[in-house]
């Protein structure tokens, strides 16, 4: 078994904004807080958007991955694809797990006003403002950390190769980007396998893969 460690430093350009399950006079949608208050960006939320980035970026270089998120269209048994294999599936357990994110400084948060807009007249719709809860942190950086065992170093090698991959190329994390939330300044990972770190050029055969258009 070889274990894998990702270190994640994440900063962004804009104010962001992720939902959490908490209710506020202030906003419609209020942010994630941990329990001393502080806000945080859920381990969820890093998951599903770097494996939605893995996805968008093989297609786009016709490598064959499955069709998310609903069951019936996603890997099943042995023959999974590389992203269900590195993230899972309903069927199929991650061998990572993620940890929430947490500024490495205190943040201010604040509500922002929006409007509902008509999909069809492209036009705003009566009776349809509501607020969001933003966390206003665009200098500050936030850590966050993912591990897992994997069957073999090749595996973990290539999980690593993929989550990097997939952080360097998200341009927005959270809810928002259209009205301009959640824009990533830049999202570092340092990984380390069996506990000696693993430098990029060292990924860079499954890169060179995965932009052939081969199949993982």
């Amino acid at each position: 078994m070889s274990h894998l460690q990702l270190d994640f430093r994440l900063r962004f350009r804009t104010a962001f904004h992720t939902t959490g399950n908490r209710r506020t006079p202030e906003a419609d949608k209020a942010v994630a807080l941990r329990a001393d208050g502080s806000p945080v960006i859920p381990a969820t939320t890093l998951k599903g958007t770097l494996r939605s980035t893995a996805e968008r970026l093989l297609r786009a270089f016709a490598v064959p991955v499955c069709q998310g998120p609903g069951p019936s269209t996603m890997c099943l048994g042995e023959g999974a694809c590389v992203v269900c294999r590195v993230f899972g599936n309903p069927r199929r357990p991650s061998p990572l797990r993620f940890v929430d994110a947490v500024p490495q400084e205190p943040v201010s948060r604040d509500a922002r006003s929006g409007v509902g807009i008509s999909r069809q007249r492209r036009a705003a719709l009566a009776q349809r403002l509501f607020f969001v809860e933003t966390v206003e942190a665009p200098a500050c950086e936030w850590r966050a950390r993912c591990e897992g065992r994997f069957a073999d170093e090749g595996a973990a090698r290539e999980a690593a190769a993929l989550v990097w991959m997939a952080a360097r190329c998200c341009p927005v994390l959270g809810g928002g980007g259209s009205r301009g939330l959640g824009w990533v300044e830049s999202w570092l990972v340092e990984a380390r396998l069996d506990g000696d770190r693993v430098e990029p050029a060292a990924l860079e055969w499954h890169w060179k893969r995965w932009l052939g258009g081969d199949q993982p």
